[in-house]
């Protein structure tokens, strides 16, 4: 698939304003639904083979696709999240659990958190065809989806966890600055994600290619 010309799209004076409304909401609790739920009416435009970006006309209806979105993660992350707080809990008792604590807390992080996050592109799309919750944690459907387009899917799973790695590089620019630039990369990293994986999707049988009378308006 062609990403090119996505971007070129995504970065026409026209559109730009979208995602970065977006990206400056990313880091910031309950603003960030917005974020999240604007990804995925823009995955559903794609869908249905479009080539464009979501509008923020419908700002409740974005905002509520963005809270369920959320506990799909959420679940999907359940391991590491528990790990990550005992591991955290265990640096503040003493330094003789302390030690395991940060031992658990890389794991959690480096290894778990990647492992357990490996399924959530797909089950970000089948969410935004669907809007079905349920569907969305059906494990193996999505493996079997997968499995289908496994080596494109590996490549887009790892360029994306890089390009978030190194967007959250920028937070280490003192004050605001930082921030801002880091949140907008790591938005912009996922919107780019968010028109691969949908694409990858939509060549597997996982895809029923939906098109709903209640869906977004998109420009």
């Amino acid at each position: 698939m062609d990403i090119i010309p996505f971007i070129r799209f995504t970065v026409n004076s026209r559109y730009i304003n979208r995602w970065i409304f977006g990206g400056l909401a990313l880091f910031i609790p309950v603003l960030n639904f917005f974020s999240i739920g604007f990804l995925c009416r823009t995955s559903r435009l794609v869908m249905v083979g479009g080539m464009g970006l979501a509008t923020w006309q419908d700002k409740y209806e974005t905002w509520m696709e963005g809270v369920k979105l959320l506990f799909v993660f959420i679940l999907y992350n359940a391991i590491p999240f528990f790990m990550f707080s005992a591991g955290f809990f265990l640096t503040t008792l003493n330094s003789f659990t302390a030690f395991f604590g940060h031992l658990m807390i890389k794991a959690a992080t480096f290894v778990l958190l990647p492992v357990c996050s490996f399924f959530l592109p797909f089950a970000f799309a089948v969410f935004a065809e669907r809007l079905d919750f349920r569907e969305s944690l059906e494990f193996e459907s999505i493996l079997r989806g997968i499995k289908e387009v496994l080596v494109e899917y590996l490549i887009g799973y790892f360029a994306t966890m890089a390009a978030i790695y190194i967007s959250l590089l920028f937070m280490r620019i003192p004050y605001l600055v930082g921030f801002l630039i880091s949140s907008v990369l790591t938005y912009y990293s996922l919107l780019l994600s968010t028109f691969y994986f949908t694409e990858l999707y939509r060549k597997t049988s996982l895809c029923l290619a939906q098109i709903r009378d209640d869906g977004p308006t998109f420009e």
